[in-house]
């Protein structure tokens, strides 16, 4: 334990239930009034080497004179009555604190309080080190941010964070997407962990291309990309088609079987010609099976021949970016990611990739509570069993509520920012074992870029202030009256050429 002269800002006093094992109270030294702030970690040094660590909760000031209402009969009889008698030697500043553990220096060790500290021993702000351990953070963590009122780092262990999932939480412009960078450019740091992200709107293609390593960066362009036909199987094209029925996946399979006999390279139009020329088959099944697989065919994502080979996309450290941005369809967009999931964490249940991270961003669009897609499926797999095969998933979303209960279940550590919406409130103290109702009641008044880390990752609730990145934020997001001058140039540019 760090050992310096810490600063004494009050002591422990007793009420009629306090101090106990939930609460204790304190009054604070006025010379510090400008010093004290709830959330800051403080500490309770006892005899025998026990020091009881706890957080501010609220403070609030008290005068004894004014709880009568003899006060305000001295006011009125005499108005200068503040002159002759000390009201202000009257006031106090009192603090609640809730207890989250205790250090014993025999043992070395934190554990829970297992029994209330002594009226009148005093009360100091905590040490950088010892919130660090109470809160289990690492000198070797990814760093995510500050704890400002006690200068600690917020250093979080990767095998902690990853050894589920993550979901990172906010309203639009909170900076879940800025957050979500910091947690990136944190692992690729790591040049161990391989990385999928799926980017719905090409928002972090500039930003990841413009760090160290590149050659462990790849960003993939959905528009260029195409499913490789021959390489699926019978049942891995229904899955494309949700209102296909057990005869019709049959009908496939013998399409594929018997048009695999003749060439390896074929696509959607030759199973269609195949289906169509089969006089075996009911006339109203193979006309839905034919719409069905007309309508694949018009995404254009298919073809006869494969455009990457994924078992060496993914290297250790390496980050993979799925832009998707060119694509408009969310059809499209989820069968794209369908596509890439599934591939990869097939690989991974057989070992032959590195451990990965799936980061999804807009992950409502992709994992519904109120619809069915075909993304859904593998994200909700994934979820449950991913785990075991130390594929780890971290969701991203502006709509809490609109994710899967299953899904969202299932991420043990919930980083979430500014969040206003009650149905999306309500949906996180569901949905998080750990998120206690004053955490979850201060959301909505969080500042830009203020997050509450809880859950797996970390022994206790706690707000912090995300870290600045490497690349400032208006290079990678211009502010809306930057784009629109920079647009006009090019207007007007343009505009010269035409005349």
């Amino acid at each position: 334990m760090e050992v310096r002269k810490l600063l004494t800002i009050g002591r422990v006093i007793a009420t009629s239930t306090t101090p106990n094992l939930e609460k204790i109270d304190l009054i604070l030294n006025k010379t510090d009034e400008n010093q004290i702030e709830k959330g800051q970690f403080i500490s309770i040094e006892e005899k025998h080497g026990r020091t009881v660590i706890g957080l501010i909760t609220s403070i609030k000031k008290h005068n004894a004179y004014f709880e009568t209402h003899q006060a305000s009969v001295q006011e009125n009889v005499s108005r200068d009555f503040d002159s002759i008698f000390p009201i202000d030697e009257w006031e106090v500043i009192l603090a609640e604190v809730k207890p989250l553990g205790e250090f014993q220096k025999s043992h070395n060790i934190i554990k829970r309080i297992k029994f209330p500290v002594s009226p009148g021993t005093k009360a100091t702000l905590a040490s950088p080190s010892l919130i660090s351990r109470l809160l289990g953070f690492k000198d070797k963590g990814l760093f995510l941010g500050y704890i400002f009122q006690n200068n600690v780092k917020v250093k979080i262990d990767v095998s902690r964070l990853l050894r589920k999932h993550i979901a990172i939480l906010a309203i639009s412009g909170a900076g879940k997407s800025y957050a979500a960078s910091i947690l990136l450019e944190e692992l690729h740091q790591s040049e161990s962990i391989s990385v999928l992200l799926i980017d719905p709107h090409g928002e972090y293609g500039p930003l990841i291309s413009s760090w160290d390593n590149s050659d462990k960066i790849e960003i993939i362009k959905g528009s260029y990309l195409s499913i490789c036909v021959p390489e699926l199987t019978a049942r891995e094209i229904s899955e494309f088609i949700p209102e296909i029925s057990p005869v019709q996946t049959r009908i496939l399979e013998k399409a594929l079987m018997e048009i695999r006999k003749e060439s390896q390279l074929y696509g959607l139009n030759d199973i269609i010609k195949w289906v169509d020329s089969s006089e075996n088959v009911n006339t109203r099944t193979k006309e839905a099976l034919i719409g069905w697989l007309h309508s694949l065919s018009k995404t254009y994502l298919f073809s006869s021949k494969s455009d990457l080979n994924f078992e060496k996309l993914m290297e250790p450290g390496k980050i993979v970016v799925l832009d998707l941005a060119d694509i408009t369809s969310i059809r499209s967009r989820r069968m794209l990611t369908h596509y890439f999931l599934k591939n990869l964490y097939r690989l991974r249940t057989k070992k032959k990739i590195p451990p990965i991270v799936f980061v999804i961003e807009e992950a409502h669009q992709f994992c519904s509570q109120n619809s069915a897609s075909i993304s859904k499926w593998i994200i909700e797999t994934i979820a449950r069993e991913g785990r075991k095969f130390y594929a780890s998933l971290c969701l991203i979303s502006q709509r809490p509520v609109n994710l899967s209960v299953t899904a969202l279940s299932q991420c043990n550590t919930h980083l979430i920012l500014r969040i206003r919406n009650p149905y999306d409130l309500d949906f996180i103290g569901r949905t998080s074992e750990s998120i206690d109702r004053p955490s979850l009641n201060f959301l909505p008044s969080l500042n830009i870029g203020e997050a509450l880390l809880v859950g797996e990752a970390i022994n206790f609730p706690t707000f912090f202030q995300i870290r600045e990145r490497k690349l400032s934020i208006n290079e990678i997001n211009p502010d809306f009256e930057s784009m629109a001058k920079n647009y006009a140039k090019k207007w007007n540019v343009r505009k010269d050429r035409n005349k």
